[in-house]
Parts: structure tokens; sequence; C-alpha cells
């Protein structure tokens, strides 16, 4: 007996962030969700990259190889966005999670990479049918800290694994269909805010899919949404539903970046042609380059930050972090990174120093400095600290005594040391 899917899906922007950078498709045969990362660094981009990308397999799967095709699909979305950041280098840090389900009227091939879920409700057991790529999951495997614990860890959207890394490894499973499953996928906007307790009464009682995707992203944002919000929902039936359009939302869906002449479709076009070609490698002399950029890396890494980190690339995405801090000289700087230790090690990387000593904030803000300033994105990382040590921006954080000195001219240094000394 061939079964079908009935579906719904929903990408909210959330309460707190200002654009989506996440991406849904559903379709009869491929379900798939996508959840952009990296900020200024493209993440809505990356997303777009990968949903219009393996938006292809929207189609019967092969009886037999189904696998390997799934696996090229994801392999060809991952070099679209790695082509991304060698076209533009600041878009290094650009990257995306992807859980995706292939449906053949019986079996789901299944391929997740990051934090975004699929849970599976069936006969009243509600259950997670994906294992975060998370450096509190890693704890949790570990047995150093409890689920529970998990869920409160400051360091919790610690990625190890995601695409635009420049190698990934997706986990590939096999689950059989039933009639009666109802299937979720969804970003970590949903599952972060709202328990897995409430997503199954949701889905235990929504009498239709659309039903449940829209009371889960409600719930999501009654709960602050911090961040965007994902939601497919998909019934296992045995009835043929009837035609169903696809739906492609989120970043995605956004005609910037959907339409033919723009980057998304460009590199995936180009990452076809390059297959197609003659057989010739993509590149000569970059390859070397990049093979040993990778060693060095892996080599650091390993000093650094425990095997998984270095495996999956969670350094690769703190390098998209950005805070401000205190750097070794005392004076008032931009880093990449994170304002906290990780596996026992600083992972941090000075961007930009003001000059400005640290010495010059007032007591409150000398001490957040100290801890690290959390700012979102390179470009919002800039104004901030740029208004933090420009007294003309009127801001309050400098002691005004130390405001003044700092506006004296080059010629009047003693101002300046005097207001240090004080």
């Amino acid at each position: 007996m061939s079964l079908h899917l009935r579906y719904a899906a929903i990408s909210d922007r959330g309460v707190v962030r200002q654009g989506n950078q996440d991406s849904v498709f559903a379709g009869s045969h491929f379900i798939a969700v996508a959840d952009g990362m990296g900020g200024m660094a493209a993440g809505d981009l990356a997303s777009a990259i990968v949903i219009n990308t393996v938006a292809r397999l929207d189609v019967p799967p092969p009886p037999d190889s189904v696998v390997d095709e799934l696996a090229d699909a994801v392999a060809d979305a991952n070099r679209a966005i790695r082509r991304q950041v060698a076209d533009d280098p600041q878009k290094e840090g650009m990257g995306t999670t992807l859980t995706a389900l292939w449906f053949d009227g019986e079996w789901f091939n299944l391929v997740h990479i990051g934090d975004s879920r699929a849970y599976r409700l069936r006969d009243g057991g509600f259950e997670q049918i994906t294992v975060d790529d998370t450096y509190v999951q890693m704890l949790v495997d570990e047995g150093r800290i409890t689920a529970e614990e998990a869920e409160r860890h400051p360091q919790r959207s610690l990625l190890l694994r995601a695409l635009g890394a420049a190698e990934v490894e997706p986990a590939f499973q096999t689950i059989k269909g039933v009639p009666g499953d109802r299937l979720v996928l969804c970003s970590d906007g949903l599952s972060g805010p709202v328990s897995d307790a409430d997503i199954a009464r949701t889905l235990q009682n929504a009498a239709t899919p659309q039903e449940a995707a829209e009371t889960l992203v409600q719930q999501a944002l009654d709960a602050g949404a911090p961040d965007n919000v994902t939601v497919l929902v998909a019934d296992v039936v045995a009835d043929d539903p009837g035609e169903q359009r696809q739906i492609i939302g989120g970043a995605a869906a956004d005609a910037r970046l959907a339409e033919s002449d723009t980057a998304v479709l460009r590199a995936v076009k180009e990452t076809d042609e390059s297959e197609a070609g003659d057989g010739e490698s993509e590149t000569t002399e970059p390859q070397p380059r990049a093979r040993k950029k990778g060693r060095v890396w892996r080599t650091v890494l390993a000093c650094l930050i425990v095997l998984a980190l270095v495996a999956g690339g969670g350094v690769w995405w703190a390098r998209t972090q950005y805070f401000i801090g205190v750097s070794e000289a005392g004076t008032i700087s931009l880093y990449r990174g994170l304002p906290f230790e990780v596996a026992g090690y600083r992972i941090a990387w000075l961007d930009t120093d003001s000059g400005r000593p640290a010495e010059d904030a007032v007591d409150s803000v000398e001490s957040d400095l100290e801890n690290g300033i959390r700012v979102d994105g390179g470009t919002a990382a800039e104004d901030e600290l740029s208004a933090l040590v420009d007294p003309a921006a009127g801001n309050e954080s400098l002691d005004p005594l130390c405001a003044t000195a700092a506006g004296e001219t080059e010629t009047q240094p003693a101002a300046s040391q005097d207001c240090r000394e004080d």
C-alpha cells in the first residue's frame, strides 16, 4: 500500500529578529527545514541556497541508490555555499542546518545536520527522531550533564556541525511510515522556547497539520520567540489527499534570493555546470591551499577543544560571533569568538583594537567589558564599539573627565594620562 503526505508549513520572523534566516520546503515527496546562521555573513542566503538546491528531490525516490542521491544533493548545496564564500570572503561564516525527509510512499529517508529537529507522534507516543549536533548534546551523551540541565546551559546553541563548513558529515537514517503518523520538522525557534511536552500536546489535539503548525508557531511567539520560528507538520495518510501545492517559505521564498538572476540560483547553477564539465577539477592552485588550511585548522582545534568540536566545525561557528571586551593591553576591543571558555579554552580572535583604555569606562561598563559584551553581527559590533569609545557620541559609558581628556588633541597627552591615573 502506497501512503501519502498531507502537510502544512509556516515560517515566522519571530518577535526579536529583524529578518528571517530560516527556510522551509514541503512537497508530496520531500519536506525540509533549514536554519541559517552567520548574521551579517548571510545566514538567510545559506538556508535559501540549501532549500533551493534540495527541493529538486520532490519526486518519487529511485528504487535504489536513494541515500547516494540524497547525499549528492546535500553535497551540491554545501559546495554552492562554499562557492559564495570564495566569491565574497565577507560571507565567511555563513552556514545552515538541514533536516529533511524524502518519502517513497512507505519509507522516509532522513538527512540531518545541525539542531533543527524532527519529531514523530505515533499512537499517542511522542519522540524526537533526530539528535542535535550541539555541544550540550555531546555533554548529555557523555553523561556530564542531564537533559534538563542542557535546556538551561549557556552554550546550548553552540553547533558542532552545519552546512557551510569545509567538511560536513550529515547523519542519514531510514524510517518506516505508518498511517496515522504525524511528523514535525522545526528550527530551534520552536524547540527552544516551547517544551517537548507542549509540542506533543498540540500535535495530539490539532485536527489538521495546518492547525498544528499555526498553534505551535503561536506558542513560540507567546513565549517571546527570540529566534525565527519555522514549523512543518506532515501527516502520513492512506487516502490520496489530492493535489497539494508545494510550499516554500522563509528566506528561500524571498524574491531577492529566489529569482533566477540572484546569487542563490547562480551558485546552484554553477555547481551543476561544474559537475557536468569535462572531468577537470573546479580549481587547480586553490585546492592545495585549501587542504593545507584544513590541516592547520584541524591541528590547532585539536589542541584547543574537544574532538567533537574539531570534527564538526564548532570553532568555525564561533568565528561568526562578536563581543566587545578588554585586550591584553587593557584597551576596549572588538573580538570574534566567544567571551567564555569552551572545554577549558578561550576561543576568541582580536578584530579591532580601539586604543581606548578600559579604565576610561564607568565601573559598571568596565565590569561588563571584562565579561564580554555580546553583539549581533559584524556591522552592529563595529557601530557599538564606535559608540562606546567615542565621547562625541554623547554616551554615558565613559567617565566625563576621561571623555574630556580623550577629546583633547595629541599635543596635550598629559590630560589623558591624568585621566587614566585618576
